[in-house]
């Protein structure tokens, strides 16, 4: 059975109330688990990012914006009550340490790694040192070669671990998608310890059913109240209806085949490494964290098997990935 995540992402706006509605939306979806993020602002990024012009609801300045969007610890029990009241379990992104140890304060089943510390040696040490190893590792893959996947897994011989195909393109369009990474990843990487997901950016949900035919276990696709939004990356996200219509058009099979069949060929590319595209959001906006900044990169091979073009992949992943 696929499990769903609805990726809250930033998408509650810093509003305490709309981010409960969103439990109560997203529990009736059908949503398997909530995903939230967490990152200690102020260390994670720059000074110069946050004092750079940012034009919001909440100021000028990408400080103002950014730093409506975190939850203190109050308002994350808060949250945790909502979900275990509904019977919907949660986890979240940990962008570096503090918040890692923040999380660790839950008792979390899963713990989420993203695509732009997927590569960060240091990060990845740290999460397998003290994550319980009872525990989960959600890993995004957005950027990563085959050889940059094999390394990541080997930092976590012990812990069950899922490996989510993604691109970090906000919204993905179909050209982009490289559904064909699944089917690769299942066959070098699946096991009993390691599964298989789909981390979605696109519009729509037909991509997410053409990832379920590839052979994702795990879709997670950010989530919404409504799109009328001012926040980044709202394009990509579904409201409640449209999480629900993926929820139920994945439990038939005849509607997987059908959007497999509607999707066209170039969907299914298989290529792996960082594009041009996703370079400006992972590598170009670099910030000032030593576990962003300052990361231990893993090398490209250069024999790596069923890569795109050389010139698509980059050495580094500097940025906040969702």
């Amino acid at each position: 059975m696929t499990v769903f995540v609805a990726e809250f992402t930033t998408n509650h706006m810093g509003n305490l109330n709309v981010l409960l509605r969103m439990v109560e939306q997203a529990a009736a979806a059908g949503a398997t688990l909530i995903k939230m993020q967490k990152k200690d602002v102020e260390t994670f990024y720059s000074k110069d990012k946050l004092d750079s012009l940012y034009d919001s609801p909440y100021g000028k300045t990408y400080r103002d914006y950014r730093k409506i969007f975190e939850f203190d610890e109050e308002d994350f029990h808060r949250f945790d009550r909502k979900c275990r009241s509904l019977d919907i379990g949660w986890f979240s992104t940990v962008q570096d340490l503090p918040s890692l140890r923040f999380m660790l304060n839950f008792g979390l089943s899963h713990f989420k790694v993203a695509s732009s510390n997927a590569r960060n040696r240091a990060m990845l040490e740290e999460c397998a040192r003290l994550i319980p190893k009872d525990r989960t590792i959600v890993i995004s893959m957005g950027g990563s070669t085959l050889s940059q996947i094999e390394q990541t897994l080997s930092i976590f011989p012990d812990h069950q671990i899922w490996i989510l195909h993604c691109v970090a393109q906000y919204p993905c369009p179909t050209e982009n998608l490289r559904l064909g990474n699944i089917a690769e990843m299942r066959r070098r990487f699946g096991s009993d310890r390691v599964r298989i997901g789909y981390s979605g950016h696109e519009e729509g949900v037909t991509p997410s059913l053409g990832a379920i035919a590839m052979g994702a276990e795990m879709v997670e696709r950010h989530f919404c109240l409504s799109r009328h939004s001012f926040v980044h990356h709202i394009e990509c996200s579904l409201e409640p209806n449209e999480f629900k219509t993926l929820v139920d058009h994945a439990a038939s099979p005849e509607m997987v085949a059908r959007a497999r069949e509607e999707l066209p060929a170039v969907a299914f590319k298989q290529s792996f490494g960082m594009s041009d595209v996703e370079r400006t959001f992972l590598v170009e906006q670099t910030y000032g964290t030593k576990f962003i900044k300052d990361q231990t990169e893993f090398p490209q091979a250069e024999n790596d098997v069923g890569e795109g073009p050389r010139e698509r992949h980059a050495h580094v992943a500097e940025a906040s990935a969702a």
